[in-house]
């Protein structure tokens, strides 16, 4: 397992440090939205952690809720910040795989591709994570990307409504995205990639009005364990 451990870091390195870029719009790969057998769920979905304070603060948002969320985590921040991915799983959430260092899929080999996958599962693996689900870095994907994810026994869970809480573009604007969250809905926002303030914020202002609502937050059916 050291040796396995010391390759790993050594192929990180020499595939690239972690490097985000505007997210590319992503379009669902699943049913999602009024209608349906939904239990009143809204899916909360946080990318490119953890990061800090800033997970931390959502950790608490969504205890202070009663709120379930899946977080995809970057293997690299998780390699540096074991303890918060941890914590993430010890509050009753989910820790997922978004890849080793948040490359864009498509710009890379088959094989790099693979070895992304790999690496921040053998990451997740060791923190105790058996979550079935992955999200490509920005969304990007094309057929090669998609069956690498199959071969590797993820789903693929994307999202249909975006916060942009990426673009930072103020509280009131990401507040409102989430309080149009409709039961089904699989919500993006972020937890790492920058300051997350705003975000944290506008997640005090509108889970309590949506949990008025009758909306629970809960995991989505894709990345349930076991």
């Amino acid at each position: 397992m050291q040796m396995s451990r010391i390759l790993l870091a050594a192929s990180a390195a020499a595939i690239g440090s972690l490097t985000l870029v505007v997210p590319a719009a992503a379009h669902p790969d699943r049913a999602a939205g009024p209608g349906g057998d939904w239990n009143d769920t809204v899916y909360l979905t946080f990318d490119d952690g953890p990061n800090g304070d800033d997970t931390d603060r959502v950790l608490e948002v969504l205890a202070d809720n009663d709120a379930r969320a899946t977080f995809f985590a970057v293997g690299q921040s998780l390699e540096d910040d074991p303890a918060r991915g941890l914590r993430i799983m010890a509050e009753g959430h989910v820790l997922a795989n978004h890849t080793w260092s948040h490359p864009d899929l498509t710009e890379l080999s088959r094989a790099e591709v693979d070895w992304e996958i790999a690496s921040a599962a053998w990451m997740l693996d060791d923190l105790g994570s058996g979550a079935p689900c992955f999200r490509p870095p920005y969304g990007s994907s094309n057929a090669e990307v998609d069956d690498a994810i199959a071969d590797a026994g993820l789903n693929k869970l994307m999202w249909n409504v975006d916060t942009e809480d990426w673009r930072r573009p103020g509280v009131d604007a990401i507040a409102d995205v989430l309080l149009g969250a409709a039961p089904g809905d699989v919500v993006l926002m972020h937890d790492g990639g920058g300051d997350r303030s705003q975000t944290v914020e506008a997640l005090e202002i509108a889970l309590p009005r949506l949990a008025e609502r009758g909306y629970r937050f809960g995991i989505a059916p894709e990345c349930v364990v076991g």
